[in-house]
């Protein structure tokens, strides 16, 4: 068979999607001739389509070193990349096929993705704004930009984004919920409720802007409206929202009653567990969510000295590594405030000084099992059989602190004190440990104010509200904090 006409063949077993017709015919040419990059291509292809990413990997691979100047096989292969979570290798790629080709729209947009995973958040909006330029009508570009200038506190510029792809698409669900978004940040109550709204008309089952819109109407005083949202809305988050729904309507009773049905639905929800040991304590009545009803009572300190000869080097060690780590100031949606915050996870395959920190993080994760695993709570008793770790740093600057909040996605959180300020008068640079919660709170509810010391590493339950008391100290305060993930 000619080459042209098996490669219609395979084109059109493309076109149709056939992708095994596709494959079968690639294969059958390539027994005699292996080294046709236009074959090897359209196989790639086929393999890719048909889920058979390290395959398709190869074959885009193989391409590539019969034809180094072929850009639609680099761009390609960084689609295979990412799909396989390899998103170095896929950056490569993608930067590859815009030297080849500069106005590749396609490239532009799936490294700005690349590059907004790894948490570069002004490079990603450059290369979605290059993707505008030569594709004007990309509306999920259009999208995304927005997404990255929300994270970049660019809300002005992200409501148009979020406002030109609903032009562009009339019936975009997420543009709107987006935008509503980026609208109540932006102070504009109303019309975020309005495009929440719009939202749920397209689709009366989305959950987020179900939540967000309770959220609002929550803070609002518009409790009622509040709670039916939630309820609607009915997953792990919201169900802990309707239970501070139900508080500040005083329908204790029916918390109560709530907790109770839901006890094995949510005997893992980290947000209902620290609402469930907020209310109880208030009420002197335990309720049946059985996480972990004391979480004070599993405060454990510790210290690097115990682990290390030398603390003092190793941490300055840790910080001189940590320099090298991207940081950004005050992220969107995070605790952190006159402060930075890293993005990516320290302990996914650490090298040097950070590999040593979590070996030792594992071994203080050990004996804290150890010390408490005659508890009777579902904390303790579902303990997680894989030690899964999400780390990241936080250097607040002068006046900085952390508002009150729990690790909702964690099961066992922790902080390892790096670098310490002054403490000149009302518990400056602490920790403070206690059961309020941002929208439900009780003057009388117990608290433990830590000032830590140079290595501590402090060690308590996800459910558990923490903040930082604000210092006045022109000291960088700087430490890691770490989540004990659930399982799965």
């Amino acid at each position: 068979m000619e080459l042209n006409e098996i490669t219609q063949k395979i084109i059109n077993a493309i076109k149709v999607r056939n992708f095994r017709e596709a494959e079968n015919l690639c294969n059958q040419f390539l027994k005699s001739d292996s080294s046709n990059p236009l074959i090897n291509y359209n196989l790639a292809i086929a393999l890719f389509s048909l889920g058979k990413l390290n395959e398709a990997q190869k074959q885009f691979e193989k391409v590539i070193e019969l034809q180094p100047d072929y850009a639609e096989a680099y761009y390609n292969l960084g689609i295979t990349l990412q799909k396989l979570n390899k998103y170095n290798e896929a950056e490569i790629n993608f930067r590859n096929a815009i030297k080849l080709k500069p106005d590749y729209s396609n490239a532009y947009y799936n490294l700005g993705i690349i590059l907004f995973t790894f948490g570069n958040f002004e490079e990603a909006e450059i290369n979605f704004k290059k993707t505008l330029s030569l594709k004007t009508d990309f509306i999920r570009a259009h999208n995304n930009l927005g997404i990255t200038q929300q994270k970049l506190h660019k809300y002005k510029e992200a409501e148009a984004s979020f406002k030109k792809a609903i032009t562009l698409k009339s019936d975009y669900i997420e543009a709107y919920y987006n935008l509503g978004v980026t609208l109540k940040k932006l102070g504009k109550i109303e019309e975020a409720k309005a495009s929440y709204a719009k939202a749920i008309e397209l689709n009366p089952e989305y959950k987020a802007a179900l939540l967000n819109r309770g959220q609002i109407f929550f803070e609002e005083g518009n409790f009622e409206l509040s709670l039916k949202d939630f309820d609607t809305c009915n997953n792990a988050d919201s169900r802990s929202r309707a239970l501070t729904s139900l508080y500040a309507l005083g329908r204790v009773q029916e918390i109560y009653k709530r907790i109770e049905i839901n006890s094995k639905l949510d005997d893992e929800n980290i947000n209902v567990a620290a609402f469930a040991a907020f209310i109880a304590k208030k009420e002197k009545k335990e309720t049946a969510n059985n996480f972990c009803k004391n979480p004070l009572d599993f405060l454990n300190f510790s210290n690097l000295s115990s682990h290390h000869k030398n603390p003092n080097l190793f941490i300055s060690e840790i910080i001189k590594e940590l320099s090298h780590v991207k940081a950004i100031w005050e992220p969107v949606n995070q605790a952190t405030h006159k402060g930075f915050q890293s993005t990516s996870n320290l302990f996914k395959n650490p090298n040097g000084n950070l590999k040593n920190l979590k070996s030792i993080i594992l071994d203080e994760l050990d004996s804290y099992y150890l010390k408490f695993k005659k508890e009777k709570c579902t904390y303790i008793e579902k303990w997680p059989s894989k030690k899964d770790l999400m780390a990241w740093h936080v250097i607040l600057k002068k006046q900085g602190y952390q508002n009150s909040h729990i690790h909702s996605a964690g099961w066992l959180s922790g902080v390892i004190y790096l670098k310490i300020v002054p403490s000149f008068k009302d518990n400056e640079g602490a920790i403070e440990f206690g059961l309020n919660g941002v929208f439900y709170n009780d003057p009388s509810s117990p608290k433990l104010i830590y000032q830590p010391k140079l290595g501590d590493i402090v060690l308590f339950p996800s459910s558990l509200h923490h903040k930082t008391i604000p210092f006045s100290s022109d000291t960088d305060r700087i430490s890691i904090a770490f989540d004990l993930m659930p399982k799965g």
